[in-house]
């Protein structure tokens, strides 16, 4: 599934009859509804999945189809728990090297600033070079390693 681009599954499609065969002379606004359509899952745009919903238009003309389509964007709004403990994580090398990260929140949102601390308990080692990242991981598939 990585790494086939043609792979295409669609979980949802639901369709309507806008105009009867006839032929438009003037401007024609046309109401359509879809109620209670099930969205289950949020609008995602990755390095490799994307998941969208959409309106698809399709006029069907004599010698050609004219197809436009509009995207929308799901998002399922939700209450965050109120906890939001802290993290500490400790990591380290026996009788060299003990270092500890604090992390204000275990969980945030996606435009929140992640704010933390680093103390190095321990150095009997020199250093010569020191980094922090932030790692975004996409997994798609089955198994447990997922």
């Amino acid at each position: 599934m990585l790494n086939d681009r043609s792979t295409v599954h669609e979980f949802l499609s639901l369709s309507k009859l806008l105009a009867f065969p006839g032929e438009l002379s003037e401007s024609t606004s046309i109401d359509f509804s879809f109620p209670n359509v099930e969205k289950p899952y949020e609008s995602y745009i990755g390095i490799n999945i994307k998941l969208r919903y959409f309106l698809r238009l399709t006029i069907i003309k004599r010698f050609s189809n004219n197809v436009f389509e509009r995207d929308i964007c799901v998002q399922q709004l939700s209450q965050y728990p109120e906890i939001n403990n802290s993290i500490k994580m400790e990591v380290g090398i026996e009788d060299c090297l003990h270092i500890e990260f604090e992390y204000n929140k275990s969980k945030y949102h996606l435009k929140d600033v992640i704010v933390g601390k680093i103390y190095f308990l321990l150095v009997r080692i020199k250093i010569k070079h020191m980094e922090i990242a932030i790692i975004k991981k996409e997994n798609t598939g089955t198994g447990p390693n997922i």
